[in-house]
Parts: C-alpha cells; structure tokens; sequence
C-alpha cells in the first residue's frame, strides 16, 4: 500500500475535449509551478464544495472559446485559459471585489513586465 493519497482526477479532467487537462503520458503536466499551485487550489476549493466542477468546466470552455486558441497542447496557453476561467468563476461566486481582482491584475502584469522596478539594466540575458 503506498504512503501517498491518489487524488481522482476522472470527475476534473474532460478527456478529448478542449478543455482536457495537459498530460504527457498520462501524467499531469505544468510547465511552471504556479501552473499547478492553481490547479491544485481549484479541485481544493470544489473539493470543499465552494462550485460544482461543471460550473468550473463552463467557464473553462468559455474561455478557451473566447481566447480563440483550442485543442493545444501547450500547457502555459491552457493554464492562462484555466486562470480566466477561474477569475471568471471566483468573480460570479463574489470570492473577490471586481476592482481588487482587476487591481491584482494590473499589478502582475506589471510585475510580469519587470515595470516594479526603476533601475536601467537589461533583462533578456
């Protein structure tokens, strides 16, 4: 008997389907650990009976529609779609102020741009 809980995934996953969790040989694949720190929290808070996951799965597909980018394989571009989707989500549930989520956004983006910070040196090496 192994020491580690298997966590179910059949009732998260909609296999062959747009909305189909990225796997590499039947295994889970995040590209960047806050990739699967977010996926991680939404099956906790469904788990903990916050949404039902196809109310999740709806604004998944939602948002994979709405980013024009289907069927990839790529899991940064089905991550950022699940992270929408989520946002979506915890927006209609009210977990988050609209102002604060849209604050939140700007200031990662900002973050993600390196625009946090006035220093004069180059970033891309």
């Amino acid at each position: 008997m192994s020491a580690y809980a298997t966590l179910d995934l059949s009732a998260f996953d909609a296999l062959h389907s747009d909305a189909a969790l990225p796997r590499s040989n039947g295994e889970l694949v995040f590209d960047a650990p806050w990739q699967g720190r977010l996926f991680g929290l939404v099956v906790h808070m469904c788990k903990a009976g916050m949404f039902e996951w196809e109310e999740f799965k709806t604004h998944l597909i939602a948002a994979i529609g709405d980013s024009g980018v289907g069927e990839t394989c790529d899991p940064g571009v089905y991550y950022r779609q699940f992270a929408e989707a989520f946002c979506r989500l915890s927006r209609d549930k009210g977990y988050f102020a609209e102002a604060e989520l849209d604050e939140r956004a700007i200031v990662e983006a900002q973050r993600l741009a390196h625009a946090d910070h006035d220093h004069d040196h180059d970033h891309d090496h």
